[in-house]
Parts: structure tokens; sequence; C-alpha cells
């Protein structure tokens, strides 16, 4: 029930993608069928529910059945008859035998059927945690993707911005109305800026990573959130 509500209100809060562009909930589906982690957990809770049919086998009851055919060719010698006369018999016997067997009790295979369904409700109740897990880091990491793209876009922004008063300095020094030590400020400006943009890339290619690793691969274009979402009002909408 956790998991189809989260895909409803991904449904609701996120615009409608164009193609090539991945919304939090189309990375959610991937990480379904892709992450390593999440693959792992459903493959124990698999394992954990197969427990039960195994336990359930204990205390029903067991038939065996058993069928058999047998071909007969007799040959009859009549003595005293000369020459000796033969007669043949031929043909199949067949049969078959149903055996139901119950026992009346058996505390061990009683203890042993419990015990499988306790391991099945243990099984789902760790599947179910894995799955909220899952749906936990593929949101921080698709967010973590789109504020480092914001963050870079902005560090670029100012970037052009320092360039353009790192050549507004230059020329103002060439023709006499600034100093070298405006020039020299101005270019140090421009020095963070560069830094900052390469460390900017590499923090946004390691959450790329991030999220490639849960998805197993990483969009072209990642959608962003919508700039104006209405959310609905608490109820009650007085404390």
């Amino acid at each position: 029930m956790p998991r189809f509500c989260l895909a409803l209100s991904l449904t609701v809060a996120l615009p409608v993608v164009p193609a090539g562009a991945a919304d939090l909930l189309r990375i959610y589906h991937d990480a379904l069928a892709n992450d390593a982690t999440y693959a792992s957990a459903r493959a124990t809770r698999d394992a954990g529910l197969e427990s039960l049919p195994q336990g359930l086998a204990q205390i029903l009851p067991t038939v065996n059945a058993t069928a058999f055919t047998q071909y007969n060719d007799i040959a009859i010698a009549f003595r005293g008859v000369s020459p000796e006369q033969y007669q043949y018999r031929l043909g199949n016997s067949n049969g078959y035998t149903v055996t139901l067997t119950q026992p009346l009790f058996n505390w061990q295979n009683i203890q042993v059927y419990k015990e499988a369904g306790f391991k099945a409700v243990q099984a789902e109740a760790t599947f179910g945690q894995a799955t909220q897990d899952l749906i936990v880091r593929v949101a921080q990491a698709y967010f973590d993707v789109l504020a480092s793209q914001d963050s870079l876009a902005f560090i670029q922004g100012q970037k052009v911005a320092i360039s353009e008063q790192l050549a507004q300095a230059k020329r103002n020094f060439e023709v006499g109305t600034a100093t070298i030590t405006d020039t020299h400020e101005a270019q140090a400006r421009f020095d963070l800026a560069t830094s900052q943009e390469i460390a900017a890339q590499s923090d946004l290619e390691i959450k790329k990573r991030t999220l490639q690793q849960i998805v197993g691969k990483f969009p072209e274009r990642l959608e962003p959130l919508k700039a104006n979402i209405e959310l609905n009002p608490p109820k009650p909408n007085s404390m």
C-alpha cells in the first residue's frame, strides 16, 4: 500500500514530461527493475515465502501411486501326444495401487509449519522495508542531481558575469581609467569562479553516478520540478 500511494502522489505532483526526459516516477520504475540491492531483497523475500508451502506439505496427507503392467507369454505342452502339441497363451497383466497417508498428530511437523509462517511474514516485512529504502534512495539521488545541476548553472552564470568584468577591467587599464590592482582583483575573481565551476562539475558527475548505480543507466535529461506546485491545504484547515 505505501508503494501505491507514492506512485499516485508522484503522478499528481510531477508534470507530464516529453520523450527523452525522465521524471521521478520513471526513475523509480527503472530502479525497481535494475537496482541490485532491491533485487537481492526481492530474491530473499521469494525464498522466505517458499518456506510456507514447504512447511504446509509437512502436515498435509501424502499420496503415493504405483502402476505396473506385465506381458505374459506362456507355452503349455501336452505330453503323450505324438507329435507333441503346444498351446500358447499371450496377454498383459495390469494393476495399480494408491496409498494415502495422514499422520494423526506430529508435533514436529506442526512446529515446522508455524515457523514457516513466521518466516513468510518476516520476509514480507523485510521486503517492504527494502522497498521504502529504495524510494528514499531514488528520491535523494534524483534531487541531488537536480540540485547539482542548478548549482552548476548558477556558478557558470556568475563566471560569465565575472568574465565580462575582467574584460572591462583590462580595457580600463589599457586606457588608463583603472589600476593594475583592479585587473588583478578581477582576474582573481575569475580564477575562483573557474575553480568553483570545476568543483561543481565534479560534484554533478558524482551525483549522476550515484543515481546511475540505482537505476542501471543515466537518462539523457532529468525533468526539473515545476516552478509552481499547488499543494492541497491541510485538513482541517484550522488548528
